[in-house]
């Protein structure tokens, strides 16, 4: 039997610093970030006795009775904590798999029906997996495997063009000609804080594709971006023509953090476009030259939030991004 406990707690300064030290943290855990979504969620400290070893994060469904995925929250679930000084790898695998065992046997004790979203860096589900082991007429995790993608984004702020960077090599063919076309023609791309106008064109990029975004989401989605922005945790770029007509619009979440191989990170959280500027090549622009920019403040890698659709799936590898798994988990 695990000797963890789940004890619950409250977002603020003291949850946002063990966020920041977690490697399975992620800008969708803070504070900020949480507080202003409308939903439902609850924050839980992983102990050991009284000595804090973790956390937990749960999107919940409006009445809390169940732990349900949000659309707007990618990574959440599991947060481990720093590497103690030392440890080798047998002992962080021997602790992180003690800590998902107790939230594995802990959640169905606090709601009726369980879904988790996981971050990257929880790679070993086997505690969930093992959960009621051998009992076929009990509840078991169901697994899912989703993906995103990782742009390697070192060098971009001191090369003289595109192709003088490693990743562009990576890039596909399209893609490099679309960033070359940007160039040639003007295309242009500022820092822009415009949640308002970010809204506007969303609802225009998903009507061509014949999804009507509720009114109260786009509400929901301007009032996160607001929060996000004058909270330092994000940075929205906006690419015009040379006409000075707004093209693309991208929004990169900011994580102090580390993902993948340690590297300091960012998230491409959202984007939007003018669907009759489409053949402008803003929508490549925006997210090379927001790479960039990004590199220029030290960020080394972007994580490209999720590469499961097969309409944007590609589009988002085509920009180099190396794939990378992570889980979704049910309990009926």
């Amino acid at each position: 039997m695990s000797e963890f406990h789940l004890e619950k707690t409250v977002t603020g300064p003291a949850w946002d610093a063990l966020v920041a030290a977690s490697p399975s943290g992620s800008l969708f855990a803070y504070s900020a970030y949480l507080e202003a979504l409308p939903c439902a969620f609850s924050v839980y400290l992983c102990k050991v006795k009284q000595e804090t070893r973790g956390g937990l994060l749960v999107t919940e469904s409006p009445d809390r009775a169940r732990a349900v995925l949000h659309p707007l929250v990618v990574y959440a679930g599991v947060l481990f904590p720093r590497v103690a000084y030392k440890q080798n790898l047998s002992q962080r695998t021997s602790d992180r798999f003690a800590q998902c065992e107790a939230v594995a046997s802990l959640l169905p004790e606090l709601y009726e029906s369980v879904e988790l979203a996981l971050a990257p860096q929880v790679e070993d589900i086997r505690p969930f997996l093992w959960h009621n082991y051998g009992k076929d007429d009990a509840r078991h995790y169901i697994p899912s495997v989703r993906y995103t993608a990782y742009a390697d984004i070192r060098g971009l702020a001191d090369a003289q063009k595109p192709d003088d960077t490693a990743l562009f090599a990576e890039c596909s063919a399209a893609r490099r000609q679309e960033v070359r076309y940007a160039i040639k023609k003007g295309v242009r791309t500022e820092e822009e804080p415009l949640a308002d106008a970010f809204v506007q064109y969303y609802a225009m990029t998903m009507s061509r594709q014949d999804i009507t975004v509720p009114a109260e989401d786009l509400e929901a989605m301007r009032r996160l971006l607001e929060a996000l922005l004058q909270n330092g945790l994000a940075r929205m770029f906006v690419s015009r023509t040379a006409q000075g007509e707004i093209g693309s619009m991208a929004v990169m979440g900011l994580d102090d953090r580390t993902a993948g191989g340690g590297e300091k990170t960012a998230c491409y959280l959202l984007g939007a476009s003018d669907p009759a500027l489409r053949d402008s090549h803003c929508g490549s622009a925006v997210l090379w030259d927001a790479f960039v920019a990004l590199n220029r403040d030290n960020v080394q890698m972007v994580d490209m939030e999720g590469v499961n659709s097969p309409r944007r799936g590609w589009f988002k590898l085509s920009f180099g991004a190396r794939m990378e798994r992570y889980f979704e988990l049910a309990l009926g």
